[in-house]
């Protein structure tokens, strides 16, 4: 077997297909999580030191939100400009349809919707000044081609929990060491062999025993491969 050491973390491009194939940034250690975070803010133009993402932990995966940061940033970095506002109530909804564009023209249109059941007075206004900023940055991240959730969906969206980065529980060495060694075992097979999706869903659980398993697996095809 081969040696099983962990090698030094950073954001080589064996990191990033790591967090991006997943979808899951549970399974990079402390110091991955800030590097990839780092990585994300560069690619986009953003101060990270502003905290433009956050944690959320989304149906067992844990995922970066975008915060009011990140939209205020992005809107002054692609210039966006608001063209049209429209709301409308129906249904105990506010609908707040808003047109957009870049500094280069291009344009959108997105929308935003929150309940207005019982809401009288300062909170229905309340209301619809949310449905107005969760538009109005749904269309900026849109604009800028991030295709992430924002703070202002993360509150309504079922089960969804913000995580402090002290709650996320750490990767051992060991678990960190195995899972690099899996993907790096698994991209030299072939690209229709069944052991490809079975390292997907051990480097994913975190299970040490299952990645074990498939690196035995994997050894055990390469033996049976007649040599050229």
């Amino acid at each position: 077997m081969s040696d099983l050491s962990p090698i030094a973390p950073s954001v080589t491009a064996n990191v990033l297909e790591r967090a991006l194939i997943s979808g899951d940034l549970a399974g990079l250690s402390e110091s991955q999580r800030v590097e990839y975070y780092k990585a994300v803010c560069e690619s986009l133009g953003l101060n990270p030191l502003t905290r433009p993402f956050e944690y959320l932990r989304l149906n067992g995966r844990l995922v970066l939100y975008a915060t009011r940061a990140a939209a205020d940033q992005l809107r002054a970095i692609h210039g966006i400009s608001i063209l049209d506002a429209k709301i409308e109530r129906r249904d105990d909804l506010i609908t707040v349809t808003v047109r957009g564009k870049t500094r280069d023209g291009r344009e959108d249109v997105e929308i935003g919707v929150v309940s207005s059941a019982g809401l009288r007075g300062d909170a229905l206004a309340n209301a619809e000044m949310k449905a107005l900023t969760k538009a109005k940055r749904r269309l900026t991240l849109s604009l800028a081609g991030l295709g992430w959730l924002d703070e202002s969906e993360a509150e309504t969206i079922p089960g969804a929990q913000r995580v402090a980065e002290q709650q996320i529980a750490p990767v051992s060495s060991e678990v960190e060491a195995l899972r690099q060694l899996l993907a790096e075992r698994a991209k030299e097979l072939p690209a229709d062999s069944p052991l490809r999706a079975q390292a997907r869903e051990a480097w994913k659980s975190g299970d040490a025993d299952a990645m074990r398993e498939v690196l035995s697996a994997i050894e055990g095809e390469k033996d049976e491969q007649p040599e050229s």
